[in-house]
């Protein structure tokens, strides 16, 4: 078995991902997304741990990035998740800038280091253009990114409500609100709680049956008032 250190990788250059935007590289058999975020550098596998989906698909606010699929959401700078579906944190990996280059922590054989490979789109933010990603080698690693404040993750109350909607099924396509990512916030007061949700279709006949099961379901473990709010699908043309 060949020995194992850890060295850095070469993935971007400095200015090359603007703030706010994400970089999908591949090092090995394995793609990482490189955000960029309050003047650091973070990176974490490109995949969620619900069910295997493209994290930097999604939408980042702030340090938070959404799936695109069912919603799950993960804190970019730890990889901690912040929302089910998803129950497991992301992996992480330290990442350093030396001199123009940022480079990424990385697991590598003692007879063969680790080089990284291009991969679909480069860079993505909202105010800027795509570029490519473009190989490169390993070279010394700088000072260690500074670390961000933790984000909360979902209370245990929010965890429990959204387990009692996973009951709750789509009776046309046969699967869960939480399964189908229909469930996108939930909200909980002192003494009312708020979940805001998606239809699965516009004008859903089954609407009134699951906004009614979903509303007795959030009582079932948390018996105070609850209100359902439909949200606009952001698919479909208004």
């Amino acid at each position: 078995m060949s020995a194992s250190r850890t060295g850095f990788v070469t993935v971007a250059r400095v200015g090359e991902i603007p703030e706010g935007g994400v970089k999908i590289v591949r090092i090995e058999d394995q793609e990482l997304a490189i955000f960029h975020v309050d003047g650091a550098y973070h990176a974490i596998e490109d995949v969620c741990t619900h069910d295997g989906g493209p994290l930097a698909e999604g939408t980042l606010e702030g340090r938070v990035i959404e799936c695109p699929r069912h919603g799950a959401r993960f804190d970019v700078t730890t990889g901690a998740v912040l929302s089910p579906p998803a129950v497991a944190p992301v992996p992480r990996y330290d990442v350093s800038v030396s001199g123009e280059q940022i480079q990424v922590a990385w697991p590598t054989s003692a007879k063969e280091p680790a080089a990284m490979a291009p991969i679909r789109a480069g860079t993505r933010a909202a105010t800027s253009a795509p570029t490519t990603p473009t190989a490169s080698t390993a070279s010394a690693p700088g000072p260690p990114s500074a670390a961000a404040a933790t984000v909360p993750g979902p209370s245990q109350q929010e965890l429990a409500v959204r387990s009692a909607l996973e009951t709750v099924m789509d009776p046309e396509i046969g699967l869960s609100v939480i399964d189908l990512g229909l469930i996108r916030e939930v909200a909980v007061g002192p003494d009312k709680t708020i979940v805001r949700m998606l239809l699965t279709t516009p004008f859903c006949p089954y609407a009134p049956q699951m906004i009614a099961d979903v509303k007795s379901a959030t009582q079932s473990v948390l018996p105070q008032e609850c209100e359902v709010e439909v949200l606009p699908d952001p698919g479909v043309p208004s």
